[in-house]
């Protein structure tokens, strides 16, 4: 028997050549270390390594192997049941629950959930049972801007500018501008290692310090202060700023019930985040009300006080003024308990930790989690373990080791010091690697070699489950809309602090290679960013669902084809489509929500239903500018908002006008090659700085070091992909999808009033043209880059021959109609332009809008002529009653862009 096992071994080989094409999943090849084979030949069972645990492992797969290994046996073997084992452990056992027959789970990794109120939800919203209504995630993207102390002692970086962005910064535009939101629009609390608002602006209203600067807190009722709470301080040194001070107590009953009214009196109206805190008792109402006053309207949140006291709760992102306030009370059917008030938090705010004497100088948003955790009252213990180490004879400030170490503690200090119920955490990280082609997504979790079990007693091997499900989902789903050859790596067993130590099944995901080219390319777009956030959703979603044993439902895709059309008297007709997803048979929407906007730069209010696709408005005519945008829900959750159509009724109409937005891109930056070899180098940010969606703070500058065989020395030198920060912190503006807005505004200034459409809606739905005297097509910034786009597709393209021939009046406007190579000549011809020159912008870049480095100069075919006009940056095209400019019109100031519209509609 030892010589046919050893003949079994010879033939199969020490790495056997049935594992290469899963390679990438193994951080080490997956090695055959020995063979055991029964006395009768009826069963084989192989011993490999590590390797073979770090892969996807199915039935099916198993079963793949086994004919491979029979085949390779030959004909003796054919009757033979084979079986793997990874260090001993039948490879059976890592087979994730959800996706073993029902006779076959593992009973050690179900569970049930924590049955309490959960710290906040929308008491104005309904809960989405099928979603992630009532379930609490950890949630942090890594690294942070952190303090040195050695060598020069300076706030660093943990990671270097590589490829025009930093993983410090990219992480966190995963975590807090993607994947957090999304988890909420579930219906899920959301708990962050790290400040998630990006503003640098701050207010915090406190009982201790209860008037500044106009802002005030007013009490009904009778509220009595007890220790210890929140108190305000310019920096910090090693205190616990929830230790500090004191709260607001107040008794409730039935006859009476007491409230609290922090009013803002914003100086700056903007877009803030909302904190609040309060001391649990428990006492505390376990439906306390907080509600929102914002410039939009208001929003009703539900609040369990009796967890998460004495640290900052996030309520959600609001646009404020100087009316803004939040109200703290009792619902109306409370008869006794008590309620508790401390300070309440507006915007993220600069970092106020000191270190080495001085604080980082940047937004809290991008520092490092160890400095959010002490603002937030997390006790020392785990955000400096290696600092306050008997190790650390000298005393160090180990910031760096802290942060990475702490994170794992920090979730259980929420679970059980806090009582939050936390089902799951995750940590969003980029990996280091430079490679060829895809570096890939690497998933990590803890289970000792499956030996480690939680404190229930539950295994460990539920955090693989969850680290297998929701790579399977990144990478089918970017196989699918992104990249064929999506790489998966491993599902690495690693005793990694911040996923070891969490007594919840947690996983870091590498989501890709920060230092490789091929896998930015693609990092960098938005579209990708949004996939990446809903696949880490949709495998966390589906692994609470198999683990609780419950149904599940994705949430929708934002609705699409969204136009306005005039009704019955002064009323607008607003309409849209459900947007399928290919990808997901449960994410149909069953009703949506519309939300309102008065002004071009108002803030929207908090909507109504509707089960229809298409609803009716009446329309004051006042000369405003009214704007709609519509998210599509079902009991999984509500959508990310579609974009924002608008209209508008002139008092003095002399005419109406259809804006149509054109303008669909998001797009990384440019990217350049090698010119002999095509090999791609990176990204050109000076020649195209990309459409993030709406703006990306993560861009810091342009790349520098195009040079592939550049080395990486240190963060200072990273070698190839080394970028400038010269961007930081402002970031790169965007698409607001918000732009007949501003045109509309223009219009009704010009006596004209105005419906809009999307692109979708215009070259697809028919529409009564001879209703408008004139047409306006947005492009913006809308280029054949990523190749998913383009300036005009055939359907559009139609449409506006079709304008022109019936005689009526045409605006095209974008930066990219000549220079496009995705515009034909025919087109062009079809149009009456070409181009004659292409011409760098001269209006500067903002951080608040797009940009564009060129505009073209565009010149007439037979039949035109060239128009121009000291308030634009390059004179345009006029063929008949059509008009093209090779600029963004909206980029001109309020009054040149009055005077355009003018100047089109009195000219015959």
């Amino acid at each position: 028997m030892k010589i046919e096992q050893q003949n079994i071994l010879k033939k199969l080989g020490k790495r056997p050549s049935l594992f290469d094409p899963w390679r990438s999943e193994s951080v080490r090849s997956v090695v055959l270390e020995r063979v055991k084979l029964s006395p009768d030949k009826k069963r084989l069972e192989l011993y490999c390594n590590v390797g073979l645990a770090q892969i996807a492992i199915r039935q099916e797969l198993l079963g793949q192997w086994a004919d491979a290994v029979r085949e390779t046996l030959g004909a003796g073997y054919q009757n033979c049941d084979v079986r793997f084992f990874a260090y001993k452990i039948p490879a059976e056992r890592f087979i994730p629950n959800a996706f073993r027959p029902k006779e076959g789970r593992d009973p050690k990794r179900a569970s049930t959930p924590i049955h309490i109120r959960p710290l906040t939800r929308r008491a104005d919203r309904s809960g989405y049972s099928l979603g992630l209504g009532g379930r609490h995630i950890a949630l942090w993207g890594g690294h942070g801007k952190y303090y040195q102390e050695e060598g020069d002692s300076a706030w660093l970086w943990q990671r270097a500018p590589l490829f025009t962005t930093i993983e410090d910064l990219n992480t966190q535009e995963f975590a807090s501008r993607y994947l957090a939101p999304m988890l909420e629009r579930a219906g899920a609390v959301v708990v962050m290692a790290r400040e998630r608002d990006p503003q640098p602006a701050e207010i915090i209203l406190d009982n201790d310090d209860p008037t500044q600067e106009g802002r005030e807190i007013d009490t009904v009722g009778k509220w009595e202060k007890t220790n210890f709470g929140f108190a305000v301080s310019d920096t910090l040194d090693h205190q616990n700023p929830f230790r500090q001070g004191t709260v607001l107590k107040a008794d409730i009953s039935a006859q009476f019930k007491p409230h609290l009214t922090y009013r803002i009196a914003l100086d700056r109206p903007g877009n803030y985040g909302v904190y609040v805190s309060w001391k649990a008792l428990p006492t505390n109402l376990t439906n306390a009300r907080y509600t929102v006053f914002h410039a939009g309207g208001q929003a009703e949140f539900e609040v369990n006080q009796r967890i998460g006291g004495s640290t900052w709760v996030w309520l959600g992102r609001f646009d404020l003024d100087s009316a803004s306030k939040i109200v703290l009370s009792a619902p109306e059917k409370a008869t006794t308990g008590t309620l508790t008030a401390d300070a309440v938090k507006i915007g993220g705010g600069l970092g106020n930790i000191r270190r080495g004497g001085t604080t980082s100088g940047v937004a809290r948003y991008a520092e490092a989690a160890r400095y959010w955790m002490q603002y937030s009252g997390v006790p020392d213990s785990i955000y400096a373990q290696e600092t306050l180490s008997p190790e650390n004879e000298e005393g160090k400030q180990l910031d760096y080791i802290d942060n990475f170490k702490g994170n794992g503690d920090w979730c259980n200090y929420i679970r059980y010091q806090k009582n939050i119920p936390l089902d799951a955490a995750i940590g969003l990280h980029t990996d280091a690697g430079i490679c060829d082609s895809i570096i890939g997504t690497l998933s990590i979790h803890y289970t000792n070699r499956t030996k480690a079990q939680y404190r229930n007693g539950k295994s460990k091997l539920a955090a693989r489950d969850l680290a297998d499900l929701v790579q399977t989902q990144i990478v089918n789903d970017l196989r699918t809309r992104h990249e064929p050859h999506w790489t998966r790596r491993a599902i690495y067993d690693k005793s990694y602090a911040e996923i070891s130590r969490p007594d919840m099944p947690a996983t870091l995901i590498e989501m890709f290679s920060h230092q490789n080219a091929a896998d930015m390319a693609l990092a960098m777009d938005p579209t990708f960013r949004f996939d990446m956030a809903r696949a880490i959703y949709k495998g966390l979603l589906r692994f609470l669902a198999d683990r609780y044993g419950r149904r599940y439902v994705v949430q929708p895709l934002p609705p699409s084809s969204l136009y306005t059309e005039w009704a019955d008297g002064d009323s607008v007709r607003i309409g849209w489509s459900p947007t399928v997803d290919p990808l997901e048979t449960t994410a149909v929407p069953n009703r949506y929500r519309v939300y309102r906007r008065l002004g071009s730069d108002g803030a929207f209010d908090e909507g109504f239903e509707t089960r229809t696709a298409r609803v009716e408005l009446p329309i004051p005519r006042d000369g405003r500018v009214y704007s709609f945008r519509i998210t599509a829900i079902n009991e999984g959750g509500e959508s990310f908002p579609s974009e924002i159509v608008s209209v508008g009724l002139s008092p003095t109409e002399q005419g109406r006008a259809l804006v149509v937005n054109g303008f669909t891109r998001l797009s990384p930056p440019g990217l350049r090659r090698d010119n002999k070899s095509g090999k791609l180098l990176g990204f050109d940010l000076e020649s195209d700085p990309g459409v993030p969606y709406r703006n990306d703070l993560s861009i810091v500058g342009p790349q520098v070091d195009f040079d592939p065989f550049s080395p990486f020395e240190e963060n200072d030198r990273p070698g190839w992909g080394g970028s400038s920060e010269t961007w930081y912190p402002h970031g790169a503006g965007g698409n607001s999808f918000d732009y007949p807005a501003v045109h509309g505004e223009a219009l009704l200034a010009a006596g004209y009033s105005f419906t809009s459409c999307s692109r979708k809606a215009f070259a697809r739905r028919q529409i009564r043209l001879s209703d408008y005297r004139l047409v306006d097509l947005i492009l913006g910034a809308q280029r054949s880059y990523p190749k998913r786009y383009r300036i005009f597709d055939k359907l559009l393209y139609n449409k506006l021959q079709q304008i022109s021939k019936d005689s009526i009046p045409l605006l095209i406007s974008g930066s990219y109609l000549g220079c496009d190579p995705g515009v034909s000549a025919e087109m062009r011809k079809g149009l009456g332009y070409g181009l004659a020159e292409t011409i760098p912008n001269p209006i500067p870049r903002r951080a608040d809008r797009y940009f564009t480095p060129t505009f073209d100069r565009l010149q007439p075919t037979e039949g035109g002529h060239p128009i121009a006009s000291e308030d634009w940056p390059t004179s345009g095209v006029r063929n008949g009653k059509t008009i093209l400019l090779g600029f963004p019109i909206e980029h001109l100031e309020k009054n040149a862009l009055q005077s355009l519209f003018q100047h089109i509609i009195t000219t015959p």
